[in-house]
């Protein structure tokens, strides 16, 4: 060796990658087991573009006398399987082999492109196996079962001798035999001896029994069955934001080999795409989405959702643009609500990758839809990263600042002009509509998305648009501008009703809606005292438009206290709204023939039987009573429009 060359090696320095096992095992560490690890899977197989997916659990041991290696008896027991209906590409069988470097990472269409997902897998198993297109493949990252340093073998059924391989080793290849046909309708010899081609992917992930180089993590059907719990718990929400896979079924084969669907989810395509905005700056649909689950015991659940999905288009957000071309994602929120719910059904809304993250405090919003984004997530796929003092510079989380505060509002917004639309015929009722209102109430203790529903209350009010439901015909809309709002003092049931009819009587374009959209007008309109509200003068002067005569007499009784409760009553002049036990209404005036008279306990009104028919009517609210007693004091009917008896 020349003298230079030893200088070079004696001085040699730099990083090392870590051993595989440990690579893997650091990934098991930070990825959690449990229920993710089913969603990774179908995100898979939704970048692939399968339409179904299929999880087995197959509780069968099978004979180990003809495999291709002795070593492989261990893995001849209990398996978790996954079937979709997609093929694996080339470039899928290439990045399954490269842990860590995901063969997605620069497709902003692919959900999968973190490169850990799928190693998920080996939480549950040493050995997992993939059957698709042409090849039928074994991964052995302990590198014990094929060769010194080999970490998996590969059969291609186009092969002759590997083949007979797949025909002969019957033991070997039995649980594939056994399960193909229940999972695809396809059989085994058809597949390998004429068609020379299976039409799916078929992962078989054989539970792991004892301690491993892997994990020390034993899988047992307790385990399995935890894992499909925990999609269960998640099933009607799992398709809602998934481009391709619609159909998810879980599946039990026990040790005698009968087979029990535990749950099938599927959803419906997308319907009532309504596409009525010219909107410059976003892309953007609204549909209506079904999603129907049915359990073991055939109970069905059906479930129909209005999502809505906005992609900001390039040009109007420069950062977003910049961090999108850097990250590959795509700048798109899309929103989620279930239809038929009211204010005592209420749902929290989650937060979604493509599939619900875990359902945890952070992962909650407080908004009453589901929030889906090409979000960048932590290590662990388990949260969003937000810009904290730790990380304000990560791009990933500056990305999700920007999608909730430049993005979600447009998509927020068009969801609910759109659901107006939608209200004004029979296909959303009105208070389905307000409930998809973000209600401040319920994310007060949340800083960051009370802000953003706020955020998105202002930006709908700002644009003034029609939104509000008149009390006259719920179907239709008025914006606010136009609106007359009820008062917090009208909300009484009785009292409200009578008020209600004389606005709309004369004319008085009045809205109704529940308590927490009443909220949002007072917390986040931008200039509340420009809006017209619902006063005791605004009814005073609507009945002197002529609506007295139209009112039965129990609503005037009922008016009466409101339209006395500011004390004007000078106001209350020319108003025939004053009963009299007769049955007849006086007129608040001077004049003789309106006089009334008003007992109390000195001089009650069994004194003047004469005068019986001039004095109130005994059945008058005690508040009325008690404003009319203030109103007799005053000076505002001076020839004495009330007299004591």
């Amino acid at each position: 060796m020349s003298s230079p060359t030893k200088k070079k090696t004696r001085h040699a320095f730099g990083a090392t990658a870590p051993p595989f096992l440990d690579y893997l095992k650091d990934i098991l560490r930070r990825y959690p087991d449990g229920g993710q690890i089913l969603k990774e899977l179908i995100q898979n197989a939704d970048d692939a573009g399968a339409s179904e997916v299929v999880f087995l659990y197959d509780e069968r041991c099978y004979d180990s006398q003809s495999l291709m290696t002795d070593e492989l008896a261990k893995y001849q027991g209990p398996a978790l399987y996954v079937f979709n209906n997609a093929e694996f590409t080339a470039e899928d069988w290439q990045g399954i082999q490269t842990t860590g470097r995901s063969v997605k990472r620069k497709d902003p269409n692919k959900v999968g492109r973190f490169g850990i997902g799928f190693n998920s897998v080996y939480h549950i198993t040493d050995v997992p196996s993939i059957f698709s297109s042409k090849y039928l493949g074994f991964l052995d990252p302990q590198e014990k079962l094929f060769g010194e340093r080999i970490g998996g073998f590969k059969l291609s059924l186009e092969d002759k001798e590997d083949s007979e391989t797949l025909c002969n080793l019957h033991d070997q290849f039995q649980p594939f035999r056994d399960v193909v046909n229940e999972v695809s309708g396809q059989r085994w010899m058809d597949i390998i001896q004429e068609e020379q081609h299976f039409k799916g992917t078929l992962f078989r992930f054989p539970l792991r029994r004892e301690t491993s180089d892997i994990s020390d993590n034993i899988y047992d059907s307790a385990k399995v069955v935890q894992l499909f719990e925990s999609f269960i718990a998640d099933a009607d929400i799992s398709l809602l934001f998934l481009r391709n896979v619609s159909s998810v079924a879980l599946k039990h084969i026990d040790i005698k080999g009968s087979v029990t669907t535990w749950l099938t989810v599927t959803s419906s395509s997308p319907t009532c795409d309504l596409k009525t905005r010219k909107e410059s700056n976003v892309k953007d649909s609204t549909f209506f989405k079904t999603i129907i689950s049915t359990s073991k015991e055939k109970e069905q659940t059906v479930t129909k959702w209005l999502v809505a999905t906005c992609c900001m288009k390039e040009g109007i957000v420069p950062e977003l643009d910049s961090l999108a071309k850097k990250l590959s994602f795509r700048p798109q929120v899309d929103l989620a609500f279930r239809c038929g719910q009211d204010r005592h059904g209420w749902m929290e809304g989650r937060l979604s990758c493509f599939l619900p993250l875990p359902n945890n405090d952070s992962n909650r919003t407080g908004l009453p839809v589901h929030v889906n984004a090409c979000f960048g997530l932590t290590d662990n796929r388990r949260h969003i990263k937000w810009q904290e003092e730790d990380q304000k510079y990560d791009e990933a989380a500056m990305w999700n600042e920007l999608l909730v505060k430049e993005v979600l509002p447009h998509t927020y917004i068009m969801m609910l002009q759109d659901a107006t639309n939608l209200a004004k015929t029979t296909t959303l009722p009105v208070s389905s509509l307000y409930s998809i209102w973000p209600d401040l109430s319920q994310t007060k203790h949340q800083d960051k998305w009370h802000a953003i529903a706020k955020d998105v209350l202002h930006r709908l009010f700002k644009k003034n648009t029609a939104v509000f439901s008149l009390a006259k015909d719920e179907r239709q809309f008025v914006c606010p501008s136009d609106a007359l709002f009820p008062s917090d003092d009208t909300k009484a049931s009785e009292t409200m009703t009578a008020v209600t009819k004389t606005l709309i009587a004369g004319g008085e374009k009045l809205v109704t809606f529940p308590d927490h959209v009443s909220t949002a007008i007072q917390l986040a309109f931008p200039k509340p005292d420009t809006l017209q509200w619902v006063t005791p003068a605004l009814a005073r002067d609507v009945l002197r438009r002529g609506v007295v005569s139209i009112l039965s007499s129990n609503d005037k009784r009922l008016l009466l206290q409101y339209i006395m409760s500011d004390e004007n009553y000078q106001d209350l002049r020319g108003l025939q709204m004053l009963p009299v036990s007769d049955g007849t209404f006086k007129t608040f005036t001077n004049e003789d023939k309106d006089i009334a008279l008003i007992d109390n306990e000195d001089f009650p009104r069994v004194l003047l039987p004469g005068c019986r028919d001039l004095f109130l009517l005994d059945d008058l609210n005690p508040t009325s009573i008690h404003q009319l007693k203030k109103l007799a004091a005053t000076s505002y009917y001076e020839k004495g429009h009330f007299r004591k008896a």
